[in-house]
């Protein structure tokens, strides 16, 4: 492969110093039109490309970002990165992304390797096994590391940093008082992620609206599992209690709901509601369509991506924590 040529050499053929090279092809205003078109067809000609290592090294920043979440397969997760492309289309920041699969080990090689001098900063959701061990050293690691972090969705109460949080608590709690306003008064929980901060945060919305409605909050009304077993648990909860509600707080969950309660024989929503969390495209796909709590994953990408570059501008500033809202959207399902 031929080597690209470099800025001495551009400044040999022309007869000017590096320096005046550097600048033209930085359109200095030092230099003059001429000799910055001079330079720029020259660089052109030669298929001139600018060490960025030599360039990063000297200006002490990498001008990438790097999103570490745990799978690109949930649609909550995409439509956040989306966002977060979106905004950084806007600068003159690069972006790479790396997946956990929920794997605290593999969160924590990625931030440590990121970490080398290969990224400014990071947006990140917590895993799932990062949560449930509480394993945090290496996002403090990182903060040592001068790197900054904004944390979305899953947020880690114990780091400061900035983060972009979801109204989880206030979103369950509006869809359960929905329900009960609507004369529903069993209203059952189906959950895969009761282990995450976010699930812990939805439960607590949902007592509050048993609470301040007069109704007893039943622990067997809450049906906890793993994505491959909540239907099987689902199913089991259906054949042993009366229900004529159910809340579901992720997208396993509520797919699992729906198939359930069918094969129950059940009408949906005449003998029980449901609200749950999926894409609009899924929900309004599915038979009956689903009323869903809509979380505005582009925008929280959007917000993230704002407090990261603004962080990186201004390291000294306060930490900010950002509230989105979620929005209840009603169709046939409830």
């Amino acid at each position: 492969m031929k080597k690209s040529i470099t800025l001495k050499e551009l400044s040999k053929i022309l007869g000017v110093s590096i320096s005046t090279i550097s600048k033209a092809l930085n359109d200095s205003p030092e230099i003059s039109h001429d000799t910055k078109t001079k330079v720029k067809e020259l660089a052109a000609l030669h298929k001139y490309q600018p060490n960025v290592l030599a360039r990063n090294l000297k200006s002490g920043t990498t001008k990438t970002i790097a999103v570490v979440i745990p799978s690109v397969q949930n649609f909550f997760f995409a439509q956040v990165l989306y966002g977060i492309e979106q905004e950084i289309a806007k600068t003159d920041y690069n972006l790479v992304v790396s997946l956990t699969n929920e794997s605290l080990e593999k969160e924590s090689n990625n931030l440590n390797h990121f970490s080398n001098g290969i990224v400014d900063g990071f947006i990140v959701t917590a895993s799932e096994e990062t949560q449930i061990k509480k394993e945090y050293t290496h996002f403090t690691s990182a903060l040592d590391n001068k790197k900054a972090i904004v944390m979305f969705d899953r947020v880690v109460k114990d780091i400061n940093c900035d983060k972009v949080l979801v109204d989880d608590k206030e979103a369950v709690y509006k869809a359960t008082s929905h329900l009960i306003k609507s004369g529903r008064k069993k209203i059952a929980l189906v959950s895969t992620i009761s282990n995450l901060t976010v699930g812990k945060s939805r439960i607590a919305g949902y007592k509050q609206a048993l609470n301040e409605n007069g109704i007893e909050f039943l622990e067997s009304y809450v049906v906890s599992s793993s994505e491959e077993g909540i239907k099987k648990e689902t199913d089991l909860f259906l054949s042993n209690n009366q229900t004529d509600a159910i809340i579901a707080l992720d997208i396993q969950s509520s797919l699992s709901g729906l198939k359930s309660v069918k094969e129950k024989g059940l009408e949906i929503p005449k003998d029980v509601a449901i609200i749950g969390y999926s894409s609009e495209r899924t929900a309004s796909h599915l038979t009956p369509e689903l009323s869903t709590i809509s979380q505005n994953g582009i925008e929280i990408g959007r917000k993230a991506t704002k407090l990261l570059i603004d962080r990186l501008k201004f390291p000294e500033k306060p930490f900010e924590n950002i509230v989105v809202a979620s929005k209840i959207q009603n169709r046939q399902s409830s």
